[in-house]
């Protein structure tokens, strides 16, 4: 590590290994300022071993020696920004690993400003050309977020993705049945059986975002509800919970080692899959069957049963009706044949 001078325009840089052991370089400014700052990242580097996070200080005194704002700067600020917010550890994960691998080495040496619609386009369908175009558009919607977090914050003039809208993902067409998942509940190791009890009973999102996230603290025993904060959204919602449910709660609480909901041995369950995986086979389940089809179920057996869609909404945690509709509606059969036939005859 060392730092080194382009002969090319004269901009500083440093030369290291970052905190995975690969061999990166990070560009400063020009003239005495821009060496300045190469030399204090450089050691920072020598006194720690690797780059620690940067602070919005660290970043802000960056943006005045250069003059220009960069990708691997807006990245850090927004991801400081989303930290303090409450927004998942794995998401933002997922987001800076998608920046560094295949954005911020391109656009290492070029101000944010420069970046075009054009080039991050055909990096991401490069990038991913062997997965689906909702992958790409998942990817595609964070780099957005963060551009557009630039400009609400007067960093950037302008987002490049402005013009780019998300395709529409089609509905998953899922087969579970509540009989079906009263087998593989059967069938299920004992935390799996749990895992699916409490997510029929609250139509959570069934990952470390919302069901394996629930601790005991959310449960409001006097109230009968539960409060589920939904870090998808960054939105809190409270779930009325049924005497027979928290009945089941009350039990499960007197035995817990863990201060989250579901737990396997003590432990808070990171992932759950490849036990729904078994616990299907077990079942003689012979169809695709995910841990979400039970959230799937949850909406759309209430609707079935004469649920109203506003609070089917609000319980599921979408951001409107039209999207529950949009998701559901199409699954319920002859729902708008039932429902004409409730018109009284006129005589």
């Amino acid at each position: 590590m060392s730092v080194h001078m382009r002969k090319n325009n004269g901009t500083y840089y440093v030369a290291y290994r970052n905190a995975e052991g690969k061999q990166t370089t990070k560009t400063f400014g020009k003239g005495r300022e821009g060496r300045r700052a190469a030399q204090k990242f450089d050691k920072q580097v020598k006194d720690h071993g690797s780059v620690q996070p940067r602070t919005p200080e660290a970043i802000s005194e960056e943006v005045a020696v250069t003059g220009k704002l960069y990708l691997d700067q807006l990245a850090q600020m927004y991801i400081n920004s989303r930290k303090v917010e409450g927004t998942s550890i794995r998401t933002l994960n997922e987001i800076k690993s998608f920046l560094k691998r295949h954005l911020i080495p391109v656009f290492a040496q070029r101000p944010v400003e420069e970046i075009k619609y054009d080039e991050i386009v055909k990096i991401v369908a490069k990038a991913y050309e062997n997965r689906s175009p909702v992958t790409r558009g998942r990817y595609l919607s964070y780099l957005k977020t963060v551009f557009k977090f630039g400009v609400e914050h007067d960093l950037i003039e302008k987002n490049p993705l402005r013009q780019w809208h998300k395709p529409r993902e089609k509905p998953r067409d899922t087969k579970l049945t509540v009989d079906d998942l009263q087998q593989i509940k059967a069938a299920a190791e004992p935390h799996l059986a749990w895992a699916i009890e409490v997510a029929w009973n609250l139509g959570v999102r069934t990952g470390p975002s919302e069901l394996l996230a629930l601790t005991w603290d959310d449960i409001s025993w006097a109230e009968k509800t539960i409060n589920v904060f939904a870090t998808k959204t960054n939105t809190r919602r409270t779930v009325p919970l049924s005497d027979e449910f928290l009945a089941r709660l009350q039990e499960k609480k007197a035995t817990a080692q863990c201060e989250r909901i579901v737990e396997y041995h003590g432990r808070p369950v990171k992932q759950i899959s490849r036990a729904m995986r078994t616990a299907c086979r077990r079942a003689g389940i012979t169809y695709p069957v995910v841990l979400y089809d039970v959230r799937h179920l949850f909406a759309t057996t209430l609707l079935n049963e004469g649920g109203d869609l506003s609070a089917v909404s609000k319980l599921m945690g979408h951001s409107s009706i039209q999207m529950t509709a949009n998701n559901y509606y199409h699954l319920l059969g002859d729902e708008k044949r039932r429902t004409i036939a409730r018109l009284p005859r006129l005589e």
